[in-house]
């Protein structure tokens, strides 16, 4: 028995994976097997995946094609539009009937409305080469065409036939149930291809029913509309033997990797392991780099959006502030009528004057608008300039303006407070802005008439106070806490006239506040910096 175990023992055969039966062993070589499918498998994938890649890069570039011969149809279908309308409405609508006018002026007026109809029919639509207005015999009355680009009359005796690039059309002047002469267009398809599709890299035939070779990928474009009707054909050469460059580039970058996989797989499984990281952490920041270029792009759209906002509110502010004065104006023009029909020659010409400082004081607006788009700290800026202002006067003018408001009428404008001048560091302007727009707000939230009362004074900290008080139905709670925000209204109105007011007080390094009274209505308080604390 000791031989035979002896002689068994010898005979024993030693496999390649002898001394594996360790379990560190046995999973070292279940990653190695595994490593070796899935770099095998991405190889027959890159084998295989080409011609895949070809035929979807195939129909994506069918799928453009046609993308870009529908662009060019509705192009098409634009200017077929416009074309009716200038063939039917006036002057060419008319037809020619007025060229055979016998009055030598309806002729001559009537031939410089339709060329100049022309010629600006040219400037708007750039794919056109020319347009020849013929008459019922054929023969052509006006032409106009284009030299260097630019629309130009052409002489009707010398009109050369039409290249033959060009395709040529004709429209029946006043519809096609009246025969009152036609109008001969010159289409230049290259150009209108060009606007339609600027990113297209092929080229445009014009031969009908020419059918297209296995060496492009080609689109109809048609219309049945124009006269004759359109039937064109998009179509690019085709290069089989090209990759998209996406595809190209990620088959090299992961034949590297499994190359580098493969060269690792006998010296250490680790190596192979931090190999794999590596990529995974290259994908991953690939990732990211993508996902923070989509976010730097959303970012400049908001920021895009927001300039547009932006531009719209200072629009509308603009003209709401040019509208005030002009209310006021229209009113002043309305008792200077009637002065000056009464003879009343003194009082005419205090009115003229009121009207004289409405349009300084629109003016003014437009400056200080056109000041205030400027940059801050911008070379040679023309801020608005900031000088000792009296409020006391600033409240009279402020008065008087608002007592030829006919919102106004049936209002008592009271003014109280201290007797001393109170004077802020400001433009006489913008503090009339501010408070003529409290005080009209104030008159407008009493219809029925009533009590506006402003009171001028000093706060305990030395600042110029001074409150418009009104006696309407006060600040509703929904609208209080935004009621400096642009656009927000109880009366329908623009809602800017308060967003100003909060402008004009920041600016000045004030303060605005909006509150109810104990007794009914709502009062504004407004605290301006004195003077003599800003310094001269």
């Amino acid at each position: 028995m000791e031989i035979t175990n002896e002689v068994v023992t010898f005979m024993k055969p030693r496999w390649p994976w002898a001394g594996l039966e360790a379990p560190g062993a046995k999973v070292s070589l279940l990653l190695l097997l595994a490593l070796l499918a899935v770099n095998g498998a991405a190889v027959t994938g890159l084998l295989t995946a080409r011609d895949a890649a070809r035929e979807v890069a195939l129909e994506d570039l069918r799928l453009q094609t046609l993308a870009q011969a529908r662009s060019l149809e509705a192009s098409l279908a634009t200017l077929r539009g416009d074309l009716i309308f200038l063939t039917q409405a006036p002057p060419l609508g008319q037809g020619l009937e007025a060229f055979e006018s016998p009055d030598p002026a309806v002729r001559r007026w009537s031939r410089r409305d339709v060329e100049g109809a022309l010629l600006l029919f040219l400037e708007t639509h750039g794919a056109l080469e020319r347009l020849v207005v013929r008459d019922t015999a054929g023969q052509a009355q006006i032409a106009a065409g284009r030299r260097g680009g630019a629309p130009v009359l052409l002489r009707v005796e010398t009109l050369a036939a039409a290249a033959t690039s060009l395709h040529e059309s004709w429209w029946p002047l006043g519809g096609t149930l009246t025969d009152q002469g036609r109008l001969e267009v010159g289409l230049d398809p290259q150009r209108l291809l060009a606007a339609a599709a600027p990113e297209f890299r092929g080229e445009l035939r014009l031969e009908a029913g020419a059918s297209a070779n296995s060496g492009v990928v080609a689109a109809p474009v048609t219309d049945a509309l124009w006269s004759p009707p359109v039937a064109w054909r998009l179509q690019i050469p085709l290069d089989r033997a090209a990759l998209p460059p996406t595809f190209e580039v990620l088959a090299k970058r992961y034949r590297r990797t499994v190359a580098l996989n493969l060269a690792i797989i006998a010296s250490s499984l680790p190596l192979g392991a931090l190999a794999f990281r590596q990529i995974r952490r290259a994908a991953r920041l690939q990732v990211e780099n993508e996902g923070q270029a989509k976010l730097r792009a959303l970012e400049q759209q908001v920021r895009h959006s927001e300039r547009l906002a932006s531009l719209g509110r200072l629009a509308a502010g603009l003209a709401h502030e040019i509208n005030n004065p002009l209310g006021g104006m229209s009113n002043y023009l309305t008792l200077l009528e009637e002065d000056l029909r009464a003879g009343r020659t003194d009082e005419a010409l205090g009115l003229a004057e009121r009207v004289r400082e409405g349009l300084e004081r629109i003016a003014k607006v437009t400056r200080g608008v056109l000041d205030f788009a400027l940059p801050a700290g911008a070379p040679g800026e023309a801020r608005r300039s900031r000088r000792e202002v009296e409020l006391g006067g600033i409240v009279a003018g402020v008065f008087e303006l608002v007592a030829a408001d006919p919102a106004c009428r049936g209002v008592e404008l009271v003014r109280s407070g201290s007797a001393v001048p109170l004077r802020v560091a400001g433009d006489p302007t913008t503090l009339g802005q501010l408070f003529f727009n409290l005080v009209l707000n104030a008159c407008q939230a009493q219809p029925g008439g009533g009590r506006v009362e402003v009171d001028l004074g000093l706060t305990d900290s030395g600042l110029v106070r001074v409150t418009v008080a009104d006696r309407g139905t006060g600040l509703a709670p929904e609208v209080a806490p935004r009621l400096f925000e642009p656009f927000v209204s109880t009366r329908g109105s623009t809602g800017l006239g308060l967003a100003v007011c909060w402008g004009i007080v920041g600016e000045l390094g004030g303060n605005l506040y909006a509150a109810n009274r104990p007794g009914g209505g709502a009062v504004f308080t407004v605290e301006l910096p004195r003077y003599e604390e800003v310094g001269s």
